[in-house]
């Protein structure tokens, strides 16, 4: 876009040239020859600096032509004035009309390359958007084809631990018929219901053979009370186990199980860039639940928010914005609270890159100066406007933050941790 108005008025000061030397030629005007010679320096300047863009043969030839074409014209603009110093009628006639030749030519070159290159711009802005398209439905694709994963491996994990349980109960309402011949409980894993349908099928065992025994003799009602005290400890045994079967299903491992298992099967299918982009979510949530108050090196921090931009770039394209990093090695090691530079980045991302189309940056740098550790985080962005100011300064919490760390708990986190 910029190149396009620089060539339109490269052609409107060629237009200014013509202008300019034509009423000069008519009515011998000094201030006519100024106003030419102000165009021709124009002209002459702009000319040599004029730009291709893209790589096509067509722009290429197009611009060689309008600087040529450019040059022959300001020599025969030139010519005209001498001539007409010269009071030599027909040559200053004759190079007056090279000059609005060569002007045509090159008011057609101009527009000519103008549209070519419009048409380039355009060409690629499809390009970019259908990118774009496409990632965007591909990252829906995997979103949904990962919660249905996760509901079938939920469902699947429900069914094996119910199954079994769902037996055993059946099986105590059995005993606590008076249906002591039943036959034994399937075990087919080590785990702890495995453990209970073992003991159950023993306990079952002994209290048939009890049950036999006691027939015959008289203290008959004292083992009834026995086998029903044994009876409620079973039912309290599957209720424990019913308990630790639900805890499990909720162990945050399960997200970071499922998520690995994600990676595995992207890179099965040949999706790099989906389990790369998978296990960079795994990382940042790892690094997100780990205890708020764990202290950490600047190193990990930096290493988490090249996660966290891989996930935005991912998000929003990679066009968009982008981060760059300068650590001094010498305190790369230095250890700060943990999601300290995070808020930070997401407050400079929220309230000034977020807003613009393309080419916005942060920068995150952290160096010694004396006895202090600097950590200076900047961006190129629109800034914030004087309410958000006053509700990050009072501590109100602002949305968009994926941590839900503000910048005041930030501030609160350093200063307990250097003891102020």
């Amino acid at each position: 876009m910029a190149n396009s108005l620089k060539l339109r008025e490269f052609s409107s000061n060629i237009d200014n040239i013509v202008i300019s030397l034509e009423k000069f030629l008519v009515e011998r005007s000094s201030d006519m020859l100024r106003s030419y010679y102000h165009y021709y320096q124009e002209v002459e300047s702009e000319y040599t600096d004029l730009q291709l863009v893209g790589d096509s043969i067509e722009n290429y030839l197009l611009l060689k032509n309008i600087k040529t074409m450019t040059k022959l014209f300001l020599q025969e603009a030139d010519a005209a004035v001498r001539f007409k110093r010269a009071r030599d009628s027909a040559g200053y006639s004759g190079a007056f009309t090279e000059v609005l030749r060569y002007n045509t030519n090159i008011k057609w070159a101009v527009d000519r390359l103008i549209t070519k290159q419009l048409e380039e711009s355009s060409m690629q802005y499809l390009l970019i958007t259908e990118r774009i398209n496409f990632i965007q439905r591909l990252g829906l694709f995997m979103i949904i084809l990962a919660i249905i994963f996760s509901i079938l491996s939920t469902i699947w994990i429900g069914f094996r631990l119910t199954k079994p349980l769902k037996k055993l109960v059946e099986a105590a309402e059995t005993i606590s018929r008076g249906e002591f011949q039943l036959p034994p409980l399937p075990v087919s894993s080590n785990d702890e219901i495995a453990v209970v349908s073992q003991a159950f099928n023993e306990m079952a065992t002994s209290i048939g053979k009890l049950i036999s025994e006691i027939k015959n003799k008289s203290d008959l009602e004292k083992k009834l009370q026995e086998q029903e005290y044994q009876n409620l400890a079973m039912k309290n045994t599957l209720k424990e186990a019913e308990l630790h079967a639900l805890q499990s299903q909720i162990n945050p491992h399960f997200l970071f199980n499922t998520l690995n298992a994600g990676v595995q099967l992207a890179i099965m299918e040949d999706a790099d860039k989906t389990a790369d982009f998978i296990d960079k979510v795994s990382k940042l949530l790892r690094y997100s639940l780990r205890k708020i108050n764990t202290a950490v090196t600047i190193r990990e921090e930096t290493d988490n928010l090249e996660n966290y931009f891989f996930i935005l770039k991912t998000r929003y394209g990679s066009d968009r914005f982008d981060l760059h990093i300068d650590v001094d090695p010498a305190i790369a090691d230095f250890q700060i609270p943990l999601l300290t530079i995070q808020p930070i980045v997401e407050n400079a991302l929220i309230h000034g890159v977020e807003q613009l189309e393309e080419g916005g940056e942060i920068k995150v740098r952290a160096y010694q100066n004396d006895e202090s550790v600097i950590i200076d985080v900047s961006d190129n962005g629109l800034g914030m406007d004087s309410e958000t100011v006053k509700r990050l300064q009072e501590g109100r919490k602002v949305s968009g933050h994926t941590t839900g760390i503000g910048l005041w708990n930030v501030r609160d986190d350093l200063y307990n941790s250097l003891g102020l």
